[in-house]
C-alpha cells in the first residue's frame, strides 16, 4: 500500500523497525497520556477556588510535555510520547490527575501501568515551590524535583525486571495492539486476567505475514502521534514564558494575601492604617497579576482549541480528519482498522467483544 499525502497535509516518514527483535529491550517506550485537568467539564469552578478551569484544561496538555522531555532527557527509555488518552499502543503508560496546581504548589495523582497491565507506581506527588524557584529558568518549570521524582521512580521500577520480564511487556505490547486492531484473529495469542492481566499464550512466526501488517499499521498510528506530540510541544513552548510569569504571581500575590490578612488583623488590634503609596504598590501588583492571567487564559484557550485538520490519500481515497484532536486520533484509529481488516479480509475489531486494549476490571 502506498501512502501520499495532499498539499497542506503533515509531512510523514515510515519506518518499520521489528520492535520485539530490533530493540534493546531495556528502552520501552513510554506514552504519558494527557493528564486528567481535575475540573469537570460541565461544571463552575468559582475564581475564589483558585482554580481556572481554561488554565487548568491548559496545564493538563502542557505538564505531560514537561515530563515528556524529563524522561527523553535520561536517556533511559525507547520513544516516549504525549498520549490523547490509553490503550494498547505503549509499552509503559503513565497516567496522572491534577489535584492542585497554582504557584505555590503542585500535587498530582500518578498511576503507571506496563502492557501486561502491572501497576509500576500509583501514589500522589507534590512540591513546594520556593523563592528560589522564581524567575522560572528557560526550559525549566518550578516544580521540577516534582517530575525529577516521578522519573526516578519509574526507573527504578524498571531496573527492578529481570530481561525476560522486560522483553515480555514488549511481546505483549505488541499482541495487545494485535488483537486490538483484529480480535478474530490474534486474541488467542493473549490471556486475560489475574495478577497480570496480560499473559502471553503463544507467538507467532517471526516472519508471519499478519504481524508484519500489524507492525506497519502501528507505525502509523505512532506517526499520526508523534505529530500531535509535536503540536504539543509547539504550544507548550509558546505558553511557558507567561505561563511561568503567572506562576511567578500566582505565589507572589498568594503570599501578599495571607500577609495582608495577617497585617489587617494586627492594624485592628493596634488601630494603624497603612500608607498610600503601600496601598497604590499593592494595587498595582494585584493589577499585574490580573493582567498576566488574562494573558495565559488566552492563551490556554488556544492551546485547548488548537485543532489543524489532516488530509491523508491511500490508494485513491482521500481522508480527512477534523474536530479536535481526539476526534482526529479516534478517526484515523477507525480508518487504520478498516484498512486492516480489508487487507486482511477479515471482520472489523469492533465486532468483537475481547477487548485487549483496556484493562479487565
Amino acid at each position: 500500500m502506498s501512502w501520499r499525502l495532499l498539499a497542506g497535509a503533515i509531512t510523514l516518514s515510515l519506518l518499520l523497525v521489528h520492535p520485539v527483535l530490533a530493540q534493546d529491550a531495556a528502552l520501552l517506550d513510554v506514552g504519558v497520556v494527557i493528564f486528567d485537568p481535575g475540573v469537570a467539564e460541565d461544571v463552575a469552578v468559582p475564581a475564589a477556588a483558585g482554580v481556572f478551569p481554561e488554565i487548568r484544561r491548559a496545564e493538563s496538555r502542557y505538564l505531560p510535555v514537561s515530563l515528556r522531555r524529563l524522561l527523553e532527557d535520561t536517556g533511559e527509555w525507547g520513544v516516549v510520547r504525549v498520549l490523547p488518552h490509553g490503550g494498547s499502543l505503549s509499552e509503559v503508560l503513565v497516567e496522572a490527575r491534577i489535584l492542585e496546581s497554582t504557584g505555590q504548589s503542585q500535587r498530582l495523582d500518578v498511576v503507571v501501568t506496563d502492557a501486561t497491565g502491572r501497576v509500576w507506581l500509583q501514589r500522589e506527588y507534590q512540591d513546594q515551590a520556593q523563592a528560589s524557584d522564581y524567575p522560572v529558568p528557560a526550559g525549566s518549570h518550578p516544580f521540577i524535583d516534582l517530575y525529577r521524582e516521578l522519573a526516578a521512580d519509574l526507573l527504578a521500577a524498571r531496573q527492578g525486571l529481570t530481561a525476560q520480564r522486560l522483553r515480555d511487556i514488549r511481546r505483549v505490547a505488541l499482541m495487545r495492539y494485535a488483537a486490538d486492531l483484529s480480535p478474530e484473529a490474534f486474541a488467542s495469542y493473549l490471556s486475560a486476567g489475574g495478577a497480570q492481566p496480560y499473559q502471553l499464550q503463544r507467538l507467532p512466526a517471526r516472519d508471519d505475514p499478519m504481524i508484519e501488517r500489524v507492525m506497519r499499521i502501528r507505525n502509523q498510528e505512532y506517526l499520526f502521534i508523534d505529530n500531535v506530540d509535536e503540536q504539543y510541544g509547539r504550544l507548550h513552548d509558546e505558553m511557558a514564558p507567561t505561563y511561568a510569569l503567572w506562576l511567578q504571581y500566582d505565589r507572589e500575590q498568594s503570599l501578599f494575601t495571607s500577609d495582608y490578612t495577617q497585617r489587617a488583623a494586627g492594624r485592628e488590634k493596634q488601630g494603624k492604617r497603612g500608607s498610600f503609596a503601600a496601598m497604590q504598590q499593592n494595587y498595582y501588583a494585584y493589577r499585574s497579576y490580573r493582567l498576566q492571567q488574562q494573558g495565559l487564559e488566552e492563551l490556554a484557550t488556544g492551546f485547548n482549541n488548537e485543532t489543524a485538520p489532516t488530509l491523508l490519500e491511500t490508494q485513491g481515497r482521500v481522508f480527512r480528519l477534523t474536530g479536535t484532536l481526539d476526534n482526529q486520533y479516534a478517526e484515523w484509529r477507525g480508518i487504520l482498522r478498516e484498512i486492516f481488516a480489508l487487507e486482511m479480509g477479515l471482520p472489523a475489531a469492533g465486532e468483537s467483544i475481547n477487548d485487549f486494549a483496556t484493562p479487565p476490571q
